[in-house]
């Protein structure tokens, strides 16, 4: 199996344009990680991401009309819809099978959806694979009412001592995937090319 690690290299210019400095910083080229050796026929796929922020606007008639805009031309603000996209292209004389790509998503970015149905997610930072409907997460407890009280008042003889809520599971949810997985089912012919997309909003 090759596995291709995809970290976007676009996420740096649209982040500079629209986002603190401090989370820019955490935005690093991409890069790719092969897991097999460089005479792999597997090597001959090559790996291109971009990225696109998606504006909707109404015309006269009311219609709603979806554009897909470089994020180096606009200013990009939290709340804003991206589209990721991941082009790849056999460029070899032979067939590809076994090929897989990781996308992680950046901690600027929350999930909202992958286009492919069959990709796998993960919201354990890449441990494990699966359909979001397969995961649970662990989710912190409310802060008492008494945390919230003074010091005072908890030392006081008379406040009852207050045991420690549990931390609870709930379903996972699109915010939590931090992967996407794309396995693809079918060998990419010599000179073929595809496409794996999902999309996200700005944190």
């Amino acid at each position: 199996m090759r596995m291709i690690l995809i970290e976007a290299a676009m996420l740096t210019s649209f982040l500079m344009t629209g986002l603190a400095v401090s989370q820019a910083a955490h935005a690093t080229p991409l890069a790719a990680s092969i897991q097999s050796a460089a005479a792999d026929a597997r090597a001959n796929v090559k790996i291109d991401s971009k990225i696109f922020v998606e504006k909707t606007q109404q015309s006269e008639s009311g219609k709603s009309k979806t554009t897909l805009v470089d994020p180096s031309t606009v200013k990009v603000t939290p709340g804003d819809k991206l589209l990721f996209l991941n082009t790849y292209r056999n460029t070899g004389k032979t067939a590809v099978t076994g090929f897989v790509v990781n996308n992680p998503v950046h901690a600027a970015v929350a999930f909202v959806e992958v286009l492919e149905g069959w990709a796998l997610v993960s919201v354990d930072g890449g441990k494990t694979y699966g359909k979001l409907s397969d995961f649970t997460v662990t989710a912190a407890p409310p802060v008492a009412a008494a945390e919230a009280e003074t010091t005072e008042a908890v030392d006081s003889p008379e406040t009852p001592e207050v045991a420690p809520a549990a931390p609870t599971s709930r379903a996972a949810i699109p915010s939590d995937v931090t992967h996407i997985r794309w396995i693809l089912p079918s060998p990419i012919p010599a000179g073929s090319t595809g496409e794996l997309r999902f999309r996200g909003i700005v944190k």
